[in-house]
């Protein structure tokens, strides 16, 4: 649908998204789309209440066996590219080291 809408900007002149290559644009040939997912997982960097870490791992136990976002948009794989970031809630407010020497 997305790739349809863009086509329809072209039709109509608004946008200009052919092949920045010379050889793209003498056959006029429209360029690639790639999307990009944001995807957040929550890392151990966070230092939650039990219940806030049960209902986050629930959150995310559901989101792994749900529909993925590429599918529920209706995208192409082959054009999904899936970029993962930290959730960061509640950073941990100490931290402690400890060096281990070698024998």
């Amino acid at each position: 649908m997305l790739r349809k809408f863009a086509l329809e900007l072209v039709k109509n002149i608004e946008i200009d998204i052919h092949g920045q290559t010379e050889i793209l644009e003498m056959n006029n040939v429209t360029g690639d789309f790639k999307f990009v997912v944001m995807e957040k997982y929550l890392n151990e960097g966070n230092e939650l209440p039990f219940f806030e870490k049960l209902v986050m791992d629930f959150y995310f136990w559901i989101k792994k066996r749900s529909l993925s976002e590429e599918k529920a948009f209706g995208l192409d794989p082959a054009y999904v590219l899936i970029e993962k970031f930290h959730l960061l809630i509640s950073p941990i407010s100490q931290v402690f080291l400890k060096r281990i020497y070698p024998n």
